[in-house]
């Protein structure tokens, strides 16, 4: 399992970088990063191993930073058309709602997504893992 940080940012430059600088200086080692901006305002997410979340909720604090946190459940997956639509739908028909969705690993032939979830257990289990 991961952990994601979402952390609010200025939409100017340096702000992704700040904040990747304070992550890195604490020693967490990302396992997935997603970025947007809209409004004058930006919103990253980083995803770490479940290992380097305490290093990761230090590194943002020690930088000023706050971060919205969540479980993010790690599915590896064929490579290949419907792939994506195959495992959603099992996660739309457990009645999980998937908050965000990360590409981490691509490889040959297959792929590694997390999924930022409110409910871990019930996601896992909709996959059929528990």
């Amino acid at each position: 399992m991961a952990t994601e940080f979402i952390v609010k940012l200025r939409d100017r430059p340096g702000s992704l970088a700040a904040a990747a600088q304070a992550l890195a200086d604490g020693g967490v080692n990302l396992w997935g990063t997603a970025a947007t901006t809209g409004g004058g305002k930006g919103t990253v997410g980083f995803v770490v191993k479940d290992k380097d979340a305490t290093k990761a909720r230090r590194a943002l604090k020690k930088a000023g930073l706050r971060a919205t946190e969540r479980k993010a459940i790690e599915v590896r997956v064929a490579d290949k058309p419907g792939t994506l639509a195959r495992v959603t739908s099992r996660l739309a028909k457990g009645k999980v709602n998937i908050a965000s969705e990360y590409v981490l690993a691509p490889g040959r032939g297959s792929v590694t997504l997390a999924f930022g979830v409110k409910d871990a257990r019930k996601a896992e289990k909709a996959l059929g893992r528990r």
